[in-house]
């Protein structure tokens, strides 16, 4: 999908998400089951709304990764293009470290949510109802508690993904040296 298809769809969702919050928070509370009911029934829609959000950025981030795929593996019967490759694996830098700083980054966000539903099960005060500021714990955190982003590189990965463009630029070479070679001993001087 294009970047136009994709704001498309998510300012879509937004006005959709503003909408039907506003709807929530309209709704007369009355007693204290009342304000319960209509804070789970707020909960419950962020939560939905955070999985559909999540669900199309990650269908669009796959897309965007075959396309780059596709276009380096159609690039990849040029010498040139596979020591760019070759390069940039090395150097930790280029489309696979790229795709290693996503794979780093999904996990935090998988520690995180689980950081934050043990720290709120951990609090009796909460109504343990998630995505609503009121719904949540509202005790203090200490920073140091706080799952760190870690951004870990893998020399082996690294190595392991350009073992075949390696293979490929040293077939390059014997093919190359090979002609010179038989070039230069049909030639009469």
């Amino acid at each position: 999908m294009t970047s136009d298809e994709f704001r498309e769809r998510t300012d879509k969702l937004d006005s959709d998400f503003w909408d039907r919050l506003d709807e929530f928070r309209s709704r007369p509370e009355g007693t204290r089951e009342g304000l319960l009911k209509k804070i789970e029934m707020q909960g419950e829609f962020v939560m939905k709304d955070a999985e559909k959000r999540g669900g199309m950025h990650e269908e669009h981030l796959a897309q965007q990764i075959a396309q780059v795929k596709l276009a380096r593996a159609t690039t990849r019967i040029s010498p040139v293009a596979i020591v760019q490759h070759l390069l940039e694996s090395y150097a930790g830098t280029g489309f696979e470290r790229h795709l290693q700083f996503l794979e780093n980054v999904q996990s935090h966000a998988r520690q995180f949510r689980i950081f934050i539903a043990d720290t709120d099960s951990a609090d009796q005060e909460s109504l343990h109802i998630f995505g609503i500021r009121e719904g949540m714990s509202q005790k203090p955190v200490a920073p140091e508690a706080v799952p760190k982003f870690e951004d870990t590189l893998s020399l082996s990965k690294d190595f392991n993904d350009s073992a075949m463009e390696m293979l490929l630029l040293t077939l390059f070479v014997i093919v190359l040296l090979s002609g010179a070679y038989l070039a230069f001993v049909r030639v009469e001087i």
